[in-house]
């Protein structure tokens, strides 16, 4: 695996030296990274809170075996085309995933402000709460399980 070494990475891929096990652990390594970078504490002037700890976390893993979990459903199929399958499938899926729990998300932070904190609408600042960690960490895994769902129907070798 390269991390530095980007001419070296395209030489690979040029002689077809990259296996899909590589190209997974490519994946993996940007999504932890990503995940990593989008933490909340990293941002400055934000309230970071034990949800957003905890969402954090949560998030974290679901995505690591979300990915891994991909991978194997892949892998025990046709065993191709790994990034290209998580790319292109993974946008339609997001896509459709977000059309679902956006209006989720709205919905119960709407019914969670007015039933348990109205006076949270005078509030300047906004905080995770629970219902923020459930939704999200409902999401995220709908959409790893979506997306192995049709890698599944595409690797199928029983076509």
């Amino acid at each position: 695996m390269y991390l530095w070494k980007v001419d070296s990475l395209v030489k690979d891929f040029k002689s077809g030296k990259v296996s899909q096990k590589e190209e997974f652990k490519y994946m993996l390594m940007f999504t932890i990274l990503m995940s990593v970078a989008s933490n909340q504490a990293l941002y400055i002037e934000s309230i970071y809170n034990y949800y957003d700890a905890l969402s954090s976390a949560l998030v974290f893993g679901i995505s690591i075996f979300g990915v891994y979990y991909c991978y194997k459903i892949n892998s025990c199929g046709d065993d191709r085309d790994f990034l290209v399958r998580v790319f292109c499938i993974g946008l339609p899926v997001l896509i459709r995933v977000s059309a679902v729990m956006i209006p989720l998300l709205i919905g119960s932070k709407s019914l969670e402000t007015l039933l348990l904190n109205p006076e949270f609408l005078n509030e300047v600042t906004v905080e995770t709460t629970v219902v923020d960690v459930v939704v999200i960490s409902t999401s995220i895994a709908a959409y790893y399980w979506y997306l192995a769902t049709k890698i599944r129907a595409v690797s199928s070798k029983n076509a």
